[in-house]
């Protein structure tokens, strides 16, 4: 089945507005994660060069071959979403808020026996194993807009559809947006032109709502050894989970000059993901002197089976007080399942330490956005939509580099803890054919992350807590029309989390 295109596109971390295929916005909604599980590592963020911490189960597994006692780690977390928009002149705001667990994890530390007299610090001294449950990627959002247009209206859209996709009203689908239009005399048929036309006057209100939820994680089951005290390796293998929903109103309200009657729009829109993956990671860290650390982790793409549902209706009322005029349509349901490939990624990291006082981090990732990959399954082909998809994809992303910077310092059993992070932009520039940029996604694709915390240490008990903010800035249309006049909504969004992290070694 050839399916309609999601043309109200917002990539949590996107910052613009692209005609993308349905299934291209979600390969790369899907194949963006965030660093750092533990509050501990989500306040430093820089961790692939540090290790010794719970979160090197799900980056770099080496990490926990530095682990000279077994340990045990939960954290949960709570999100502040507040989404900041402004449309056709007018500004609202939406908000969430959200509990989770976004971490639980333990390491066992086995050491290795040795000959009596041996130097216990040379060779193999333990190999260690853990299992982790990490929450890598959060959905929840809450974006409301609204404002009067002068220039166009939804039915603008309606009827671009229309024309492009079919002929006279006869040819109508029966279950597609366009029918429904058609049927509810939002748009009508010039039987001169072979054209359909918009029935509404401008000077329109228009206001939507979309509401999203779901998240991505990991279950890692990971290994990590120690050579010498001075060579760590590690390997992990993931099992990942995620599940996505979006429901979206868009209403308008107005004049329609054909029907010469006010009318009430309603157009909704639901989006139910549900996909299970498996990834893998390698990792090691070297250690040449005590001042120093140099870490490397190669992160295979995560190999996913993915179901989708997709739905849309439109009913349109007339004049307030009659309900003879009231037009009311069952949703239209599309189902989809596909196989889904996001990039490898490449991770580098240094820690540089001050004896026991403390230490400064930096991490670096290459990941290739052009390389994910949409395939069917068997027996399920529909050629025209993955190919269309993927061919999208090489058109619009390119590769992209994420950095971070993080320190810990120490006083005694006190840790204070500070972090920035800069996502990369996977984004080409678009531009006309005299070579001229249309939109330059380097100056609007910005998601920075700001992190700080403390540490406190018990004997063997400790406490962590971390503040993180992640800004980034979305622009949605609810509708978009080829001469590119659709209206814009300008999202100023900032996530506002906070992790506490309660931990034990045994």
């Amino acid at each position: 089945m050839k399916f309609r295109l999601l043309l109200t596109i917002a990539v949590l971390a996107t910052a613009s507005i692209e005609t993308f295929a349905q299934y291209t916005a979600d390969a790369l909604r899907f194949s963006l994660t965030q660093s750092g599980s533990t509050a501990r590592f989500k306040a430093i963020g820089a961790q692939i060069g540090v290790g010794g911490d719970l979160s090197s189960i799900g980056s770099n597994p080496a990490g926990i071959g530095l682990f000279t006692k077994s340990d045990f780690s939960f954290t949960p977390e709570f999100n502040a979403i507040n989404a900041n928009a402004s449309y056709l002149n007018d500004n609202s705001i939406g908000q969430k808020d959200q509990l989770n667990i976004g971490h639980a994890a333990v390491v066992w530390n086995q050491k290795l026996s040795k000959p009596k007299g041996s130097d216990l610090g040379k060779g193999w001294i333990s190999f260690n194993y853990g299992i982790g449950y990490n929450r890598t990627k959060s959905y929840g959002d809450n974006f409301l807009f609204s404002g009067t247009n002068p220039k166009n209206s939804i039915a603008d859209y309606y009827s671009e559809l229309a024309t492009s996709n079919f002929g006279a009203p006869n040819t109508l689908s029966r279950g597609s947006l366009e029918r429904m239009a058609y049927d509810n005399y939002v748009i009508g048929y010039d039987n001169f032109d072979g054209t359909y036309f918009p029935e509404t006057d401008v000077n329109n209100k228009q206001t939507k709502n979309d509401i999203r939820t779901g998240s991505q994680s990991e279950i890692n089951f990971a290994f990590g050894a120690n050579y010498s005290n001075q060579f760590f390796i590690g390997a992990s293998l993931g099992i990942t989970s995620l599940r996505y929903s979006t429901d979206a109103v868009y209403k308008e309200t107005g004049y329609n000059v054909t029907e010469d009657n006010n009318y009430d729009l309603s157009f909704r829109q639901s989006q139910t993901t549900r996909g299970t993956g498996i990834n893998a990671r390698l990792g090691a860290i070297y250690r040449p002197n005590k001042t120093l650390r140099l870490g490397a982790t190669l992160e295979t793409p995560t190999w996913s089976s993915i179901d989708d549902r997709y739905s849309e209706g439109l009913d349109t009322k007339y004049g307030r007080n009659r309900v003879d005029s009231s037009f009311v349509n069952d949703d239209s349901v599309y189902d989809f399942s596909y196989r889904l490939r996001t990039p490898l990624k490449l991770s580098g990291g240094v820690g540089v330490f001050f004896n026991k006082s403390g230490f400064i981090s930096a991490d670096i990732d290459y990941v290739d956005y052009s390389t994910i990959n949409l395939s069917s399954y068997e027996n399920e082909i529909d050629s025209d939509v993955i190919v269309d998809n993927n061919r999208e994809i090489l058109k619009t992303f390119k590769s992209a580099i994420n950095f971070r910077l993080g320190t810990e310092i120490k006083f005694n059993n006190l840790m204070l803890r500070a972090g920035y992070g800069v996502q990369g932009n996977p984004y080409q520039e678009k531009k006309d054919d005299n070579g001229r940029i249309l939109t330059n996604f380097k100056e609007q694709f910005k998601i920075q992350t700001y992190s700080g915390g403390l540490g406190y240490r018990i004997n063997d008990v400790y406490f962590d807590l971390t503040y993180q903010q992640v800004a980034y800035n979305t622009q949605i249309s609810p509708y978009i029309l080829n001469d590119g006049t659709n209206p814009v909504a300008n999202i100023d969004n900032k996530r506002n989390n906070i992790f506490l992290t309660i931990g034990k070694r045994f």
